[in-house]
């Protein structure tokens, strides 16, 4: 069940996906966008240009700042794209699972027209407390549900790729200027870049788990909410169809022309004596 992946971390939540049924062996995956460099490459960058005018060249008190801060940046960059093209890979190779865990069509709700409602997304905090600034009067709660977002009419199901895939940017190298010209400026590049590398693949990675726990709230949000229906604690959408015939004129016409309609939203239904369980 979804309830597993709450918080999940990419470390942890690449093992529970890899450890599924589902996959007799990885998939190959070739994407369409050009491969990353990796680390060696942006640590063993070229000057062009070895012959350096002394009008245009950096006085040393500013140039070692501004080669450190170029290392930094290419390194992050680098390690930024790298670590999101490693993920695409490895979200590829387990896409039929996500696909199963995921699966917001069974959420969906049918209208008229062959439209689709998707359900509300509902949050649930548990052990709620809230104190006036007075602190002469409190609030506590077992449970505190809302909607952070209602229903809406879409045409088709969202999917967790909208939410984990990621692209990446072209990692540019700095202007010439900047690139190391002698043998100390090429060791505080390396390290430099080194560093800068790991820092864009844990920027990557918090990327990807801030989107993870997003897609996971939102499933759940709806799950919630299918659920909370069966036991008639929030009520259902209700859609209407207005025929109109033929509308336009001029330059656009529209024949069978009809509109649908949320009329009413779902509303938490606080009448707890008519509660149901789920499985009724």
């Amino acid at each position: 069940m979804v309830c597993f992946f709450k918080r999940l971390s990419l470390l942890t939540f690449l093992m529970v996906c890899a450890n599924g049924n589902v996959f007799a062996q990885s998939i190959d995956v070739s994407l369409r966008t050009e491969k990353p460099p990796v680390l060696s490459e942006l640590q063993n960058i070229k000057k062009e240009n070895t012959l350096v005018d002394s009008q245009s060249a950096l006085p040393m008190d500013i140039r070692e700042d501004a080669v450190k801060e170029a290392a930094l940046s290419y390194g992050a960059r680098g390690g930024l794209a790298w670590r999101t093209y490693e993920i695409r890979l490895e979200l590829e190779n387990r896409a039929r699972y996500l696909d199963k865990i995921f699966d917001f069509r069974q959420l969906l709700i049918p209208a008229p027209s062959g439209l689709l409602i998707e359900p509300p997304i509902i949050s649930e905090a548990q052990d709620a407390m809230l104190i006036q600034s007075s602190g002469l009067d409190a609030a506590v709660a077992e449970k505190v549900l809302n909607i952070n977002r209602n229903a809406r009419i879409v045409s088709t199901a969202r999917t967790w790729r909208s939410y984990l895939e990621r692209e990446w940017d072209e990692v540019t190298p700095p202007p010439d200027i900047l690139r190391p010209e002698n043998a100390r400026e090429r060791e505080i590049w390396k390290e430099l870049s080194e560093k800068g590398w790991y820092k864009g693949i844990e920027q990557a990675e918090d990327i990807f788990n801030d989107d993870l726990n997003q897609l996971v709230s939102h499933y759940q949000g709806m799950v919630r909410y299918r659920v909370m229906l069966a036991q008639g604690m929030i009520s259902p959408p209700y859609a209407v169809q207005v025929d109109r015939g033929v509308t336009g004129g001029g330059n656009s016409m529209r024949i069978g022309d009809r509109s649908v309609k949320i009329t009413d939203l779902p509303e938490f239904q606080t009448g707890y004596k008519q509660w149901q369980p789920a499985n009724r």
